[in-house]
């Protein structure tokens, strides 16, 4: 089984495979702890109960980030550099949908998968990420997906998407099907 959605997994790359019991739970609150500034109110970070899609958390950090979970997601910061919000997390498995504004403090941010890298200025988008691919959809604003191993970035626009594989071509930008959208969308109570 996937741990429960909506918890940063600590250590490796892999998503656990076993149910998360209170060494877990203990984890992530530790972890959260280090994302917590109580000295900078605007990007003080925190997880509360996501209303349009229970049990799922969504993680808010002031009024710069917001980061809600799909089913079965397994995700963590992968660089905090002492101050929140992070400005990078690894997605190894299951979906986020990221809201971020830049603020002076913080001007970029980034979701890094194992197959891709979707890098905002500022904007609302989806990341799905599995076994075989990691999939983008930009809902408002822009997003540059890259490969983690570089190459050229693809740029894009409100409703356009791309999906991303090991070893494929350029990345190609398309205009998802709304029954794909609706797809992604709904896996977040949307």
């Amino acid at each position: 089984m996937t741990p429960p959605s909506g918890r940063w997994t600590p250590g490796a790359r892999e998503p656990s495979r076993t149910r998360a019991g209170p060494a877990i739970v203990a984890a992530a609150s530790v972890l959260l702890a280090a994302v917590v500034s109580a000295d900078a109110q605007t990007s003080a970070c925190r997880l509360v109960a996501d209303e349009n899609n229970p049990p799922e958390k969504i993680l808010r950090c002031g009024d710069t980030l917001e980061v809600r979970t799909a089913h079965g997601t397994s995700y963590r910061p992968a660089d905090l550099q002492g101050k929140p919000p992070p400005s990078e997390l690894q997605l190894d498995a299951g979906a986020l949908m990221v809201e971020f504004h830049p603020s002076r403090e913080h001007q970029t941010f980034q979701i890094r998968t194992p197959y891709a890298i979707a890098a905002v200025r500022g904007t609302k988008w989806a990341v799905e990420t599995g076994a075989e691919k990691t999939s983008t959809l930009v809902i408002a604003g822009r997003v540059a997906v890259s490969r983690p191993e570089g190459g050229p970035a693809a740029l894009l626009h409100a409703g356009e998407g791309a999906d991303v594989s090991p070893g494929s071509g350029p990345i190609v930008v398309k205009r998802w099907a709304p029954a794909r959208v609706r797809a992604l969308l709904a896996r977040f109570g949307q």
